[in-house]
């Protein structure tokens, strides 16, 4: 990561991240279903809450269509990626002046 970002910019090269990770699995396991939902919401072109809330939306449904083992590890990445992206929108619901104490 970037030295000096802030905690929300930390958090999209997280997101980021997490993404490519999953996309470069998909890609090589050619999983045609799960690439589907991903390229719905990724690449994160702006850090926005609309972009955020696209990407949020279609690993929901990914997860709601296509539910895995849950010893999957590819399952477990995508519910620790939803997990972060909610995070990120819910810090990014809140009033400015109470996250920047945090």
């Amino acid at each position: 990561m970037v030295p000096y970002l802030s905690e929300r910019e930390n958090s999209i090269e997280h997101i980021n991240a997490m993404c490519l990770r999953l996309f470069d699995q998909w890609c090589e396991s050619r999983s045609i279903a799960p690439l589907t939902y991903l390229l719905r919401g990724w690449p994160i072109l702006d850090s926005e809450p609309d972009t955020l809330r696209r990407l949020n939306t279609a690993l929901r449904e990914f997860r709601r269509q296509h539910p895995h083992d849950s010893s999957d590890a590819s399952f477990q990445e995508v519910c620790e990626l939803s997990d972060c992206v909610e995070d990120l929108l819910i810090l990014s619901s809140l009033p400015t002046w109470l996250t920047s104490g945090l």
